[in-house]
Order: structure tokens, then C-alpha cells, then sequence
């Protein structure tokens, strides 16, 4: 086999488990833990033995990663076994979410349910044992980390049934996540940061909420509850995106006009705001008018795959989830930037 041939075995396989494990969602975990990340690093505790503290950095990041794509995937195991369970052939199983082709490499055969059991133990494994070596460093108050977020996954799949899933979502991806890295690689609680972890939590609910706003109709229809459909409109749904995002952006410039954070965090709401301004329009325009055309531009952030997803029909949607995902990014990365060099670290050797 040439080096050719090589590569492109190895580009398939590597899109196959992107799209196993919805990989194209993890900047909706990478972006907090920047966050969190850069925060710690300025830390003085960081600083007491930087090479351990690097490598703790790293595997932190590696075990977020691989415990967000186990979590994706163990969602459509436990769907696809429920239709087996139901007696359903696997190769007759059917879901109504067309857009991302849910459990579609499963259904065809592309991966084996034993195959999805082995990745989900590796994916799991490697986040399992990244949590045994933080406790063996900080104690009981990782283990607690993990167990609530352990919970809240678990509750996940039910939480729709009572309007928990956007709450679950931003609590996982805000609070638990940015204070559970920081506490991993310092050992330390931050009431300031937080507080900015429920900004961040709030961000990335926007792109749920997003997602549930495109849903309104088919989710009232199967009884789906969520905080949109709790609004009782499209419109009302549309209004809460906007509130999310407002208090997102308030509790930013509260934390800078109180000193909590330079003044440089302010970046994160100036230059996400006319992202946040489109996807609101786009959002209204999708309520009101069908007929639309969608053109990716370089200020809307990175919108991959583009000319898959034309063939498929779904840029109606996708192009707001970009630009939803998107702003969630670039606004942690923002904040992370600024974190990094403008708070004073103060050293501390031991």
C-alpha cells in the first residue's frame, strides 16, 4: 500500500469517527476549558512544579475530550439498543433527526454495536483514569466534580421530559467544567471565575437553544419539552436566545466594571455582539420567511464541510448551528487570551 493510499484509509477512518462521535461538537467543551486553563496557568500554584503542571494541563484536556465524544456516542448506543430492545432490525432503525444523520455509521454497518462498546470503554477509560490521577493530587473535591457532571449526563436523556436539558447543558459545560479544570490543575476553587463560568455556560446554551428553536415544531409535536417550548412561540424561543445571551454578555461587563477582570474582557462581548445580532436575525427570518439562501462568510467563523452539507439540503440549519457554535468559541478564546496576559501571576516555587 503507498503512502497515498495510506493517508486517504487514514482521512476515512478519521472522518467516520468525527462523524461517530459528533466530534464537530467539541469546541463546545475545548472553548470553557481554555478558559479555565488559561486562568489556572496564572495561577501561583501552577507555578510551584510547571513540568507536572503541563502534563496535568494536557491530560485534562484529553480527558474532557474524550469523555464529551464518549458522551455523544453512548447517547446514540442507548437509543439505538432501546430500538433493538422494541425489535426493531438494525438495519430498519430509523430517527426523525435528519439533520445529523443520528447513529447513521451504526445503522449501516460501518461500525459494529461490539465496536461502538469498545470505543465507549477507551473514550471512557481514558477519562476514568485521568480522574483517579487528579484525585490522587487534589482529594475528594475532584471525584465530587465528576460525579455530579456523572448524574447530570445520566439525567440527560429523561431531563426533556421536565424542561431540564438547555439548564443540565449549561451547568456541564459552564460551572462543572471550567471549575473542575481549574481545580485539577491548581488545586484551588475561584469564586470569581465562577461567576464568569455561568456567563460561559449561558454562551454555549445559545447554541442549544439554537438548535431547539429549528426544532420548535417537530418537538411539540412528539411532546419534546424545552425551554423554548415553554415559551409558547417561536418568537418567545427566539426572545429567550436573546435574554441568554444579554445576561451572558452583562455578567461580563459587571465582572470588568467591578475589577473582578481587566477591562480586557469586555473583547469577548465587542466582537461576538455582531455575530450574536445575526444569528438573532437569522433565527427571525427563519420563523417568518422559508425562503432564504445561506452563504458562508470569513467573519461568521469557520463553517467546515460546507459543500456536504449543501448536497444534504441542511444549510438552513447548520449555518445558524455554525454561527451559534461559533460564537460561543470565539468568545471563551477571547476571554482565555486575555486571562493569559494580563493577569499578574505571582511565583511561587517549592
Amino acid at each position: 500500500m503507498s503512502l497515498k493510499e495510506i493517508y486517504q484509509n487514514f482521512k476515512m477512518h478519521e472522518s467516520h469517527f468525527i462523524e461517530l462521535t459528533r466530534g464537530y461538537t467539541l469546541l463546545t467543551s475545548a472553548a470553557p476549558w481554555f478558559v479555565a486553563a488559561a486562568c489556572a496557568s496564572v495561577s501561583s500554584h501552577y507555578y510551584s512544579d510547571v513540568k507536572i503542571k503541563l502534563l496535568t494541563t494536557l491530560l485534562s484536556f484529553i480527558a474532557i475530550m474524550c469523555v464529551h465524544l464518549g458522551a455523544n456516542l453512548f447517547d446514540d448506543y442507548i437509543d439505538i439498543k432501546k430500538k433493538l430492545k422494541e425489535g426493531v432490525p438494525l438495519d430498519k432503525i430509523r430517527f426523525e433527526d435528519k439533520v445529523r444523520n443520528k447513529a447513521g455509521l451504526i445503522i449501516n454497518g460501518t461500525y459494529s454495536m461490539r465496536q461502538v462498546e469498545i470505543i465507549l470503554c477507551v473514550l471512557f477509560g481514558i477519562g476514568i483514569l485521568a480522574g483517579i490521577y487528579f484525585t490522587t493530587l487534589y482529594g475528594w473535591i475532584i471525584p465530587l466534580y465528576a460525579l455530579i457532571a456523572g448524574v447530570l449526563c445520566l439525567l440527560y436523556p429523561v431531563s426533556s421530559k421536565f424542561y431540564l436539558s438547555e439548564i443540565i447543558i449549561g451547568t456541564v459545560f459552564g460551572p462543572l467544567l471550567i471549575m473542575g479544570t481549574y481545580t485539577a490543575l491548581t488545586g484551588l476553587y475561584l469564586h470569581k471565575l465562577f461567576i464568569m463560568s455561568i456567563a460561559i455556560g449561558l454562551i454555549i446554551v445559545a447554541l442549544s437553544t439554537t438548535h431547539s428553536i429549528m426544532d420548535y415544531d417537530f418537538d411539540k409535536k412528539t411532546g419534546k419539552n424545552t425551554l423554548c417550548t415553554l415559551m409558547g412561540s417561536k418568537n418567545g424561543a427566539v426572545t429567550l436566545l436573546g435574554t441568554e445571551i444579554f445576561i451572558a454578555y452583562l455578567i461580563i461587563i459587571c465582572l470588568a466594571l467591578t475589577k473582578q477582570f481587566p477591562y480586557w474582557i469586555l473583547l469577548s462581548v465587542a466582537l461576538t455582539l455582531p455575530l450574536s445580532v445575526k444569528l438573532l436575525l437569522s433565527l427571525n427570518d427563519y420563523n417568518n420567511v422559508k425562503d432564504l439562501k445561506f452563504i458562508p462568510k470569513w467573519y461568521l467563523g469557520p463553517m467546515e464541510n460546507w459543500d456536504e452539507i449543501k448536497k444534504a439540503g441542511i444549510e438552513y440549519f447548520m449555518y445558524r448551528f455554525y454561527i451559534a457554535r461559533n460564537i460561543g468559541f470565539i468568545f471563551c478564546v477571547i476571554l482565555a487570551v486575555v486571562c493569559f496576559f494580563t493577569i499578574k501571576i505571582n511565583y511561587i516555587y517549592i
